[in-house]
């Protein structure tokens, strides 16, 4: 079964990061390499593993750093004059609260020159560009550990503006600068200067730019992440997803999305939500045609048109609650996150063949928020007669 049209196919990271010219590009897939762009090594030091699946942006692997002594050192160093941006995909394996240290991303430490990129002991992710100066973001609780989320930050120390984005948005930013001439040691996972930062957890495709990246540059390399566990948003919708890891749904289905600026990231949890609103849509519209109305949710799970949902949503997955909400012609279906940082997705029709659908980044949607142009769900469904 498909709704709509099947997303096309979308630039992948690599050639997306590579084409915005960074100084250096690691993609971390091995234990030591070169950048992806210009002339600069690497090699891990310590406890860091290679992990040959689940890579956030389609690459073979990514690095895991265990918490302990493991970390990146690069050959990279300085190339940053007036300007800067780091970017990297993160997942958390604990939270740096817990854990009572911080947990460093990536930069160039240099004592009263700082370009640290680090979650710090409240799990307030923070960017330091001059002896304690910083712009920071705090994400929203339980949406950090085991997910994935690209992260950019960025400095011009001419117009003194700074900023964090966060899974491709533009989270926070202030007007309080930073010290230009950046000529430290690129590193990634701890600090070169502060100690105990161990990161702990994945970390892939790190960059450094000498410049401020634009917000559509870091939209279009966000959407151009191609698979894997990718975070809050972040799973990439064009993952080729595994067996769902909650709940009962055996199915391997491939789900995709896009709005007006590219492909959508869904983690697996919310394609399974979208693939019940799908299924409700195709029984809805065999509703509108045989029975001339919208069918209630008592009677999409009971066949009244001709199909019926094959598990009941409000009992078997744990972590959406679904209405459907019917009368004549019109009908409307939601699925409303139960757990932070899921997003809230909504199907609506009021005649035959016409739905609209939106999604909203705080776990419910309606006419108000942002609408799916393109949708798909390839492979399987959890509609059956």
């Amino acid at each position: 079964m498909t709704a709509g049209s099947i997303c096309a196919a979308q630039t992948d990271f690599e050639t997306a990061v590579t084409a915005t010219k960074p100084v250096a590009f690691f993609r971390l897939d091995a234990t030591s390499g070169k950048s992806e762009i210009g002339a600069a090594g690497f090699r891990a030091q310590g406890g860091v593993s290679v992990v040959p699946e689940g890579s956030p942006t389609g690459a073979s692997a990514y690095a895991k750093f265990d918490g302990q002594n493991g970390w990146v050192l690069t050959t990279q160093k300085g190339g940053v004059a007036t300007a800067a941006s780091i970017m990297s995909w993160v997942n958390l394996a604990d939270l740096p609260s817990k854990a009572g240290r911080i947990f460093y991303v990536a930069g160039e430490s240099e004592s009263g020159n700082d370009l640290d990129l680090q979650f710090e002991t409240d799990d307030v992710l923070r960017f330091f560009t001059a002896a304690g100066g910083q712009v920071e973001y705090k994400a929203p609780a339980g949406s950090l550990v085991n997910q994935w989320h690209m992260i950019v930050a960025t400095l011009d120390t001419t117009t003194k503006a700074r900023a964090i984005y966060w899974d491709g948005k533009l989270v926070a930013k202030d007007a309080n600068g930073g010290r230009p001439n950046k000529t430290a040691a690129f590193s990634i996972g701890a600090s070169t200067v502060w100690g105990d930062r161990w990161f702990k957890g994945g970390i892939q495709d790190a960059a450094l730019w000498n410049r401020a990246v634009r917000a559509t540059e870091v939209a279009a390399i966000y959407a151009a992440a191609s698979g894997g566990n990718g975070g809050s948003g972040a799973a990439a919708a064009n993952a080729e997803p595994a067996a769902p890891t909650t709940g009962p749904f055996a199915t391997t289905a491939k789900v995709e999305a896009s709005d007006a600026n590219g492909a959508i990231q869904l983690r697996r949890e919310e394609q399974i939500a979208f693939m019940f609103l799908s299924a409700m849509e195709t029984i809805e519209h065999n509703c509108q045609l045989n029975l001339h109305r919208a069918c209630s949710m008592a009677e999409v799970m009971g066949g009244a048109g001709g199909e019926h949902l094959k598990f009941d949503p409000n009992k078997s997955d744990p972590n959406y609650s679904y209405t459907l909400a019917a009368g004549g012609m019109a009908w409307e279906a939601h699925a409303n996150a139960k757990k932070p940082g899921l997003m809230g997705l909504c199907f609506m029709s009021r005649n035959v063949g016409t739905t609209v659908t939106t999604y909203g980044r705080a776990g419910k949607s309606g006419w108000v928020d942002t609408e799916i142009l393109n949708r798909g769900v390839e492979g399987d469904s959890f509609d059956t007669q």
